[in-house]
This record gives C-alpha cells, sequence and structure tokens, in this order.
C-alpha cells in the first residue's frame, strides 16, 4: 500500500474514533440538547411523565400538503395545469387579467393568485422565483421549514374566494394555495426566533462528527421534550426525521411508548454519574407525510408532490407515517432524567420550534419593505387562529 495512502487511512481511523469519543464521551446531554431550550419547566421525573399523547384532537392542525419543491418552482408552480413548467410560464398582463374567466384564473400559481389579490400585478413573487431559483436544485429542497411550521400552528384553511376592491377581480384560494402561501412566508420572510434541541448533522460535519452533531438529539432530551409536549400539552412539535444529511423537517403529531426493560443493576459503565437505573425504551412516534398523488412509497419524490384542491379540506387523503426509535434512559435516585443513550440507528437529527406571528410587513435583504399583511387576513377567512 501507498506510504502517504496509509497514512491518511490512518488519519482517518484516528479522527472517526476521536470524533466518536467527542460524541458519546458523556452520557448526559450538552447545552446544545439541553431540554430547556424548548421550556426550563418541563417535567423530567420519568415516573411523572406519560407513556404516550398526541395533539388536541379539537385542532385542526398538523395537516399535510406538498413540501413544495423548488425545482417545481416552490408557489411559482401552475400545480394544478398538466405539464406546466415555471419557469416557462408567462403571468397575464393587466389587460388579459380583465378578460380571464374564474376557471382561468383559478389555476393561476398560489404567488400570482396573492399578487393579483394585493394589487400587485408586476407579479413580484413569481418574478423573483423564475428569475433566480435553479432547476438543479435538490429534490428534497423546498419549504420544508414554513409547511412543518405553519401545520403546527394553523388551523387547516378552507378553500375561499377573495376579491380585490381596487382591481375588482374575483380569485378563487384553494386550501393549498394559502397553505403555500404560509409556507412560502414562513419560510423566506418570518424573522421570529428559533429554538432548538440538537444541531443539523451537514455535509461539513458529517463525515468526522467532531461535534456530535450528527448524532443528535440526545435522547434522554427527545423523551422529555416529546413526554412533555405531545403528553402533557398536546402540542404537535417539529423535527428533522432524517439522522443524516438530508432535511426532512415534519410536523410530529403523536407518541407511543413502551418500557421494554429497566436494570438497577450491571448498569453500563458509561452511565452518567448519579445513575440508579437505567430505562429501555421504545417509542413508536406519528408524524405527517408530504400529499402525494400516488399510494406506492416507492414513487413518492419531488415529482409526484401535489398539493389538494379540494373545496372542503386540503388533506381528503392525509396520509401519516410512524418512526421507531429505541433509547435507554438514565435515572438518578429520584427518578429524575439525567442522561441516556440511543440503541436504534434512526433517531431525529434536530427538533426545532420558533415563536408565532401571523404575516405582515417585512424589510428583505434588497431593504425594500414588502407588505404580506393580507395573508394574514386571507387566513383570518379561512380558518380559526
Amino acid at each position: 500500500m501507498n506510504r502517504h495512502l496509509s497514512k491518511l487511512l490512518y488519519c482517518i481511523l484516528v479522527f472517526t474514533v476521536f470524533s466518536s469519543s467527542l460524541a458519546f464521551a458523556d452520557r448526559s446531554w450538552n447545552d446544545a440538547n439541553n431540554p430547556s431550550n424548548f421550556d426550563p419547566k418541563y417535567i423530567k421525573n420519568f415516573t411523572q411523565l406519560p407513556l404516550n399523547g398526541a395533539m388536541d384532537p379539537q385542532l385542526k392542525r398538523g395537516w399535510a400538503d406538498s413540501y413544495w419543491p423548488r425545482i417545481n418552482g416552490t408557489i411559482a408552480d401552475r400545480w394544478q395545469v398538466k405539464d406546466s413548467f415555471y419557469k416557462d410560464d408567462k403571468s397575464p398582463t393587466q389587460s388579459q387579467l380583465q378578460s380571464m374567466s374564474d376557471d382561468q384564473l383559478s389555476v393561476l400559481s398560489p404567488g400570482e393568485k396573492f399578487d393579483i389579490a394585493r394589487g400587485k400585478l408586476n407579479f413580484p413573487i413569481v418574478s423573483e422565483i423564475r428569475k433566480t431559483y435553479k432547476v438543479s436544485t435538490k429534490d428534497y429542497h423546498g419549504l420544508c421549514y414554513g409547511w412543518t411550521h405553519a401545520s403546527l400552528n394553523y388551523d387547516e384553511p378552507k378553500a375561499i374566494d377573495y376579491t380585490n376592491p381596487k382591481n375588482n377581480i374575483k380569485i378563487h384560494f384553494g386550501s393549498s394555495d394559502i397553505k403555500g402561501l404560509l409556507a412560502f412566508y414562513h419560510q423566506n420572510y418570518d424573522s421570529s426566533i428559533y429554538r432548538f434541541i440538537g444541531k443539523s448533522c451537514t455535509s461539513a460535519t458529517h463525515l468526522f462528527n467532531l461535534d456530535g452533531s450528527c448524532t443528535d438529539v440526545h435522547p434522554a432530551s427527545f423523551h422529555i421534550m416529546m413526554a412533555n409536549e405531545l403528553g402533557i400539552k398536546h402540542r404537535g412539535f417539529a423535527a428533522d426525521r432524517d439522522p443524516g444529511v438530508e432535511i426532512w423537517n415534519q410536523p410530529f403529531v403523536k407518541f407511543e411508548s413502551t418500557i421494554d426493560n429497566i436494570k438497577t443493576t450491571d448498569l453500563s459503565h458509561k452511565a452518567t454519574t448519579g445513575t440508579k437505573k437505567e430505562v429501555y425504551i421504545t417509542s413508536i412516534l406519528t408524524y405527517t407525510n408530504e400529499l402525494y398523488d400516488t399510494d406506492d412509497p416507492n414513487l413518492e419524490d419531488s415529482m409526484h408532490v401535489l398539493p389538494s384542491n379540494d373545496p372542503v379540506l386540503g388533506t381528503p387523503k392525509q396520509k401519516y407515517r410512524t418512526a421507531t426509535y429505541q433509547y435507554i434512559l438514565e435515572l438518578n435516585s429520584r427518578d429524575q432524567i439525567i442522561g441516556g443513550e440511543w440503541i436504534s440507528d434512526d433517531r431525529p437529527d434536530v427538533i426545532w420550534t420558533r415563536n408565532f406571528k401571523l404575516p405582515g410587513k417585512f424589510i428583505g435583504e434588497d431593504k425594500k419593505t414588502d407588505d404580506w399583511s393580507l395573508l394574514a387576513e386571507l387566513v383570518k377567512m379561512a380558518t380559526s387562529i
């Protein structure tokens, strides 16, 4: 073997071992994984935490939709028009708009509809998308952050009609038109504060995992957050369910945990200081899946993502998926959760939440002010908040 190649392989081995030791040296959570990042008042006593829970069924939240892939133009996509491509579409002129039928207007893209409704007939939203988006973007790039946040914070919108009093043009907004606009706003323009448990695994950190971000989220923090949010508060949470580099944010809406084993002797030598008991857990979590125009999971990709224009609700074919996580929780003498370790390779990469506020005015990177407050009015017409 080439001497330089041998040296390279040795370095890779050393770095891999070193990064693993950094990631697993302490089975208590670090600052990035502290459950208090979400709520310092979380109950951490294992015996006081429920083993199952779900979002409040009275809330029409945790709804599905497209994740609005960038390769389809996100909200510049005339998704109801077969073989339409956002780069080739031409938005109607003002004179053309006056002669278009309701049916013709109803199949425009969500971005075009919104600009017509707010009287911006130069179509700044879709014009910018057509100009800046690249066709070569990766399939999983889209509005999953915005969709997940909106799904957890708004009741599912119904279809509505809105007439701009200045131009008297009536626009039909389907359920998914409003969902797409909410996803776009909250992903691109919402400046409210994020809070995280864990760190995102990126291509830069994936190889050696020096900061432990690709072994997140800490299982103890995860269990505490999950049991408090879904089990006690009956609120869903947002998580990147893919532990690798790809980002798949989903709304998580339900969990069921079972205790597989409890050990009070022969504890792991790696256990967190003060551990008196190790509890082996299997948790099955239910998350909202994107809407696809296929029932074959093998065909689910960006080409098959389909928003829904159902006249009542946008998810007549609501789909859920489950993820199974196995882990060990470490308890002290008072049954407080103080640490733990993953058993399964499957685990969420990062859990996040952000403050909620309705769409409004914002200042863009070009220092220009844009006003999306009409979207808040449309949402109030289509939902209860």
